[in-house]
């Protein structure tokens, strides 16, 4: 064989050895995305951490099996730091059981398992739920969610102090939304920019997730993806929101409340995190504004004493009331807009989360049912390790409620972004509308003092952060 003979034939070799490597990882995927709806029976999926009624002492567990799993149990001890929990040992943990259901579903047909448009067969899977009470407050434990025989990997949950927000004491959460999709990859971004999140914000005490989980409510598959795929979930407790994409199935994989209570269970509730009041409203109650029940809860809930001695109270809510693009104008926000201002501002509501739009949106303190800014001050400080701009009211009071209400939606933190134009309203005062070509996540940060929000950008290719804004709300 002459130079040239060998010469080609190794470079033929070269490349059909690559060739056979990115075939094999063809393979791979493949068999992947071909089985991660389906499992042995015997492996829990699915895990999803809530608060019970009282974060201090509940929690809840939720998660999914294949049929075949008949029992619902949680074991857990208490632990000094993460780093316990490296090589955990459940011999003589307590243990909780609790109740298990057959759900029937759907599934993409084999083959269409990353089509947007793929048929759906029936399918079941067997939903577990566990109740915890009489937790020890700002505790740390390790856990694991099985049948007795065939466990999860371990994960974490902590409880919340019983203490207050003070000037040196507080908390911070994490605010992500619109993770949306219906493919691995999009879900596989997802996980990305969550775990960029949690290495940004590694002691956070909760994660808010502004809703619309998945593309399509129906696909069993997709909920895997969005719910397994980010392995940081299962140390997190969730604070979920019911999404326009969730509808029906939001019950099925957020267990809220207590066993004995009804809280949650037409997708709305409330807690009270140290002495900071969250309450989560359901924009997918009604057919276009909040139901009469659910308003007549929020006034009842946002009327307790635990609402009006709070630090700060924040309201959770998937749908925007109030934005300046995409669904700013549609017929159901407006009416969501008339009808949940005045309440917001009546209640001394102080910032409104909301998402639905897949884009950066600050509101101006807004006043007057959202027609007036009220007269405030600002100044940029260092915290967090960034430059955040503090807002106070101009006349040393405090804002909130009719004295301001803040409207902020970080962004979407999936695959799925907005790209129409700004809608001219002008009854809509923004501070900030920002287009953007990469998901978000949001980094809060809560004391007596102040809270402060730093949204960054998620790489898509690197998972790399940039900041987006850093802004926060001082009182005296």
């Amino acid at each position: 064989m002459n130079h040239n003979s060998k010469k080609n034939t190794i470079i033929l070799g070269i490349a059909l050895g690559v060739a056979l490597a990115v075939l094999a990882a063809v393979f791979i995927v493949f068999g992947l995305m071909k089985n991660a709806g389906k499992t042995d029976g015997k492996g829990p999926f699915n895990i999803i951490v809530t608060f019970g009624d009282d974060p201090a002492t509940q929690k809840n567990f939720s998660w999914y099996t294949e049929p075949g799993s008949s029992k619902s149990i949680v074991q857990y001890y208490e632990i000094g730091s993460a780093a316990d929990a490296a090589k955990p040992d459940f011999k003589g943990a307590s243990q909780v059981e609790g109740f298990t259901e057959t759900l029937d579903t759907y599934l993409p047909s084999e083959g269409q398992e990353n089509s947007a448009s793929a048929s759906m067969e029936a399918a079941q899977f067997v939903r577990h739920g566990v109740f915890i009470d009489g937790l020890k407050p700002g505790a740390l434990y390790v856990y694991r969610v099985g049948d007795g025989k065939n466990w999860s990997a371990a994960g974490t949950f902590a409880t919340a102090p019983e203490t207050a927000v003070s000037a040196e004491t507080g908390f911070s959460f994490l605010i992500v939304g619109d993770s949306q999709g219906y493919s691995q990859s999009d879900f596989a971004l997802w996980a990305g920019v969550y775990g960029a999140a949690v290495k940004n914000c590694p002691d956070s005490a909760f994660t808010v997730h502004l809703g619309d989980f998945i593309e399509n409510e129906d696909n069993a598959l997709s909920w895997r993806y969005c719910l397994t795929l980010p392995e940081a979930l299962r140390s997190a407790t969730l604070v979920p929101v019911a999404g326009n994409k969730e509808d029906d199935n939001f019950l099925k994989y957020f267990l809220l409340g207590t066993r004995e209570g009804v809280t949650g269970l037409n997708g709305y509730y409330s807690f009270d995190y140290m002495n900071v009041h969250f309450t989560v409203l359901n924009t997918g109650d009604g057919s276009k504004d909040l139901t009469k029940a659910q308003l007549k809860w929020m006034r009842r809930d946002l009327e307790t004493d635990a609402a009006k001695n709070a630090a700060w109270r924040i309201v959770l809510i998937h749908k925007a009331p109030y934005s300046d693009r995409n669904h700013a104008d549609d017929s159901e926000i407006v009416d969501i807009r008339a009808q949940l201002l005045p309440e917001f501002e009546a209640y001394n509501v102080d910032v409104v989360l909301e998402a639905h739009d897949h884009y950066y949106f600050r509101s101006e303190p807004v006043m007057d049912n959202g027609s007036a800014v009220a007269a405030y001050s600002s100044e940029t400080v260092t915290a967090g390790g960034e430059q955040v701009t503090l807002f106070s009211a101009a006349d040393g009071g405090n804002l909130g409620g009719a004295n301001g209400v803040f409207y902020f939606m970080p962004g979407p933190s999936g695959v799925k972004q907005h790209s129409k134009g700004f809608r001219e309203m002008p009854e809509i005062l923004a501070a900030k509308s920002l287009l953007l070509s990469d998901p978000v996540f949001c980094r809060c940060e809560v004391s007596a003092e102040r809270i402060c929000f730093y949204t960054y950008t998620v790489d898509r290719y690197n998972y790399s952060i940039k900041t987006v804004e850093c802004w926060g709300i001082t009182r005296q």
